[in-house]
Parts: C-alpha cells; sequence; structure tokens
C-alpha cells in the first residue's frame, strides 16, 4: 500500500494559530510517501530515505510484555514512532502491526520543514484509518494547519479553536503571484522548541489574534503589491512584537531595497516569503542563499 501527504508552507498567523487565529495555509506540491509492504512476521520493520534515495533512519519494533520496543540504538526518531503506534493501538490490535514493512521517502529536503513530520503522521493515519489529528496531537504540539494541507491541492483557511476544527477553500492567485518567492535561509528550525517557547507568553492575546485576523482577510482581497508589501510590515509587527524577535528583513536583509520580506512558520529559519519587483534575487544568491523558488512553483495555487 503506498501513501502520499503534501507539505505545507504557512503563510499568516505564525504562532497566533495555535490559540485560534485565523490561517492562510498553502499545501506543498512535494510529498512524502509510504509504502506498507509484508516482511517478517514477529517484527515491524522500518527505513526512511532522503529525496536523494539515501536511507537516513532504520530501526526494528518487537512486542515485549504487550509493548512495542525498538531494537536499535536509542534516539528521538524511534520514541516519536513508539509513541504513535501506541496511540494507534488503542483502537488497533497491537499485534496487527507486526508482519509489516515501512517505508518512507521525502521529496523535499529534511532540512526545509516544509511538512516531514505533519507528511508522515498523515500517511500512518491514512494506513491505521484513524483520525490524522488526534494522532498528531498525542505525540506532537502545534495547530494542526500542516495535517489540513496534507491531502488537498488548493489554499485553505485553517481555524483550530479548542477542539473545534476549521478547513475552508482559500481564493489566494494575487495578479503579482510572479513577484513572490520563497527563499531557504539555510538552516532547519525546531517547530516542537518554538512552539514550547511561545506557550511560555502569558499575555491576553485575544486582541492580536482579531488584528491577525483582519491582515489574514487582506492578504486574500489584496490585488496590489505596495498594498501587500504594507500588509506584511503590519503582520511581521505584530509578531515581533508577540514573540520580542525582530523581523527578519530588519536583523538579517536591512539593505534588500527591492521588496519585503515575510518569515513563514516559526521564525528564525526554514523559508521566508520575498517580494521582488523585477524578480531579481541575485541579493540572495550574493549571500550565499541559493536555494530560491517562485511561490508558485512550490505551492499550489487557486
Amino acid at each position: 500500500m503506498l501513501f502520499k501527504s503534501n507539505g505545507k508552507i504557512l503563510l499568516s498567523s505564525e504562532y497566533l494559530v495555535i490559540d485560534g487565529a485565523k490561517s492562510i495555509a498553502l499545501p506543498a506540491k512535494l510529498t512524502q510517501d509510504l509504502l506498507v509492504s509484508k516482511c517478517d512476521k514477529n517484527s515491524i520493520e522500518w527505513q526512511s530515505f532522503d529525496k536523494h534515495g539515501n536511507l537516513w533512519y532504520e530501526d526494528r519494533f518487537l512486542i515485549d510484555n504487550n509493548n512495542l520496543v525498538s531494537q536499535g540504538k536509542e534516539n528521538i526518531i524511534s520514541e516519536k514512532i513508539l509513541s504513535l503506534l501506541n496511540h494507534i493501538s488503542k483502537t488497533n490490535e497491537l499485534k496487527s502491526f507486526l508482519g509489516n514493512k515501512f517505508i518512507t521517502k521525502l521529496h523535499f529536503d529534511r532540512k526545509w520543514g516544509l511538512g516531514s513530520s505533519s507528511t508522515f503522521v498523515n500517511n500512518l493515519a491514512k494506513w491505521a484509518n484513524v483520525d490524522p489529528y488526534k494522532l498528531l496531537f498525542s505525540t506532537f504540539n502545534g495547530s494542526g494547519y500542516d495535517i489540513a494541507c496534507c491531502d488537498v491541492n488548493h489554499p485553505i483557511i485553517y481555524n483550530k479553536m479548542g477542539n473545534y476544527i476549521s478547513v475552508k477553500k482559500a481564493n489566494f492567485n494575487p495578479p503579482f503571484l510572479d513577484k513572490l518567492f520563497l527563499v531557504y535561509l539555510g538552516k532547519k528550525q525546531n517547530t516542537q522548541t518554538s512552539i514550547e517557547n511561545y506557550s511560555k507568553i502569558q499575555i491576553d492575546k485575544y486582541e492580536l489574534i482579531q488584528k491577525i485576523n483582519s491582515i489574514t482577510d487582506e492578504f486574500l482581497k489584496c490585488n496590489d503589491l505596495n498594498h501587500f508589501e504594507k500588509i506584511i510590515e503590519e503582520h511581521e509587527a505584530i509578531i515581533s512584537k508577540l514573540i520580542s524577535i525582530s523581523p527578519i528583513q530588519k536583523s538579517t536583509f536591512s539593505d534588500y531595497k527591492n521588496g519585503r520580506i515575510k518569515s513563514l512558520g516559526s521564525w528564525g529559519g526554514d523559508f521566508v516569503l520575498a517580494t521582488s519587483k523585477n524578480k531579481d534575487l541575485s541579493y540572495f544568491h550574493n549571500k550565499g542563499l541559493t536555494a530560491t523558488f517562485p511561490l508558485s512553483e512550490m505551492v499550489y495555487i487557486n
């Protein structure tokens, strides 16, 4: 059995999406696959390959005293897999897992932060026929917007209020789309660490959420690049004040004059969104940031 799930880009409401803000999420055209086949009936075999076909993770799991245990060296990947499988075992008999070989294959760079965890969880949920959101929340912190991106080929508006999740199709295809680019910063941000740090911020976020919701609506209605860039600045200022981190254009790219830059997802790593009025990205290339892509090349647009 072969399962596929899309990666993701969070365009608006980073951090605040966890507390109920509306967000625009863009499913990536790049996926992670999960192939499940039969193997030794007394174990679970696991292999994970990167985009180049290189094996980067391998383990074998057995049942010991009615518990799944790893046969490899203790590591965080095996711990996450065990946690997910143990959650699935609440509705699926543990012994039914034995005799399966799981092979995951990424079609994007592991360091890019496009959703290597969420696509993996969603594929596993499809194999086990369980709720992917519940499976995600059993092991990972977050809002779940990344799960919502896994099986759709269009932008979405994602909103989670308590246990209620709303996923609606979003109309995002601005006339200046060809002037929007993704730039990889050269380092992967640890999403779980970022979420843990954010959760320590103890303030009333109601007004901030209302402002971000309004900006999210503006992103979707905007037909002018100059206005879009002003919205980016407003959004960056709000999140900057919330998490006490300077906007990346001020801290790192203050001499960029060709447009505006917006952080995406966890601040400080992974991708940023850059506008470029003349579509010239030499500024970033000269800084050694050569992994640049037109936004429309990386994600699904209406």
